[in-house]
């Protein structure tokens, strides 16, 4: 228990630590926002790179309220704490690569968001650890027992223990095969925010719709069993 909440701190707290020690080396004026195109259409103070970090740091707690919260409930809390730990490390690695590379755009000035200086595409990058992050969620998901702050959180699932059950566990396979699928074409679709938009708005969807369409099928007295 003290390993994972120690993990957990330390992985909501990255940024914020990584910021305050790029911080002083980074152009007191930094390209602040990027418009659809990728160029840098505004720019600001440096201080503002502290907004990410800080937002990061903030849901951490959130977190911890959520796991205080779980662990009133002695049947299913300390599975879902187990649940819940993956979420927030999971979260906190998306901010805190997000992060580091908004850092390397500040750092060099770039005026695009796709800097050609480097090998690395960050925007596939990011995308494809987003798409891993289904994978694992896909492997958390069947283990989530019945509760109100994660999972497929519906009104069928919600009334019925056996709706729920069998809903995360199809929901499981749905994540583990989109996640592998979303970061495939994440690889192979050109670079831009194509990917970004493929794998944080269109997979979602893909995966979510079809989990609730399946609970309200499950659920007795809707064609279930």
């Amino acid at each position: 228990m003290f390993n994972r909440r120690l993990s957990a701190w330390l992985a909501g707290f990255a940024p914020l630590a990584a910021t305050l020690l790029v911080l002083p080396a980074l152009p007191d004026t930094i390209p602040a926002h990027f418009g659809l195109d990728g160029s840098a259409d505004r720019f600001g103070s440096k201080y503002e790179m502290l907004v990410l970090p800080i937002i990061t740091v903030l849901m951490g707690l959130f977190w911890v309220l959520i796991n205080k919260t779980a662990l009133k409930d002695k049947e299913t809390g300390t599975q879902n704490l187990k649940v819940l730990y993956w979420a927030d490390i999971s979260v906190s690695l998306l901010f805190t690569a997000l992060t580091l590379w908004f850092l390397r755009l500040s750092y060099i000035r770039a005026e695009s968001i796709y800097a050609a200086d480097t090998d690395i595409d960050f925007m596939k990058a990011i995308t494809v650890c987003v798409s891993l992050g289904y994978i694992l969620a896909g492997n958390i998901l069947p283990k989530c027992k019945r509760n109100h702050w994660v999972g497929i959180r519906v009104r069928w699932t919600l009334e019925s223990e056996d709706t729920w059950h069998k809903t995360h566990r199809f929901a499981g396979r749905v994540f583990t095969v989109g996640g592998a699928f979303s970061a495939l074409v994440c690889l192979f679709l050109p670079s831009g925010l194509l990917p970004f938009v493929f794998a944080l708005a269109v997979m979602p969807l893909v995966m979510v719709v079809p989990a609730i369409i399946y609970a309200r099928r499950v659920f007795p007295g809707t064609g279930g069993a």
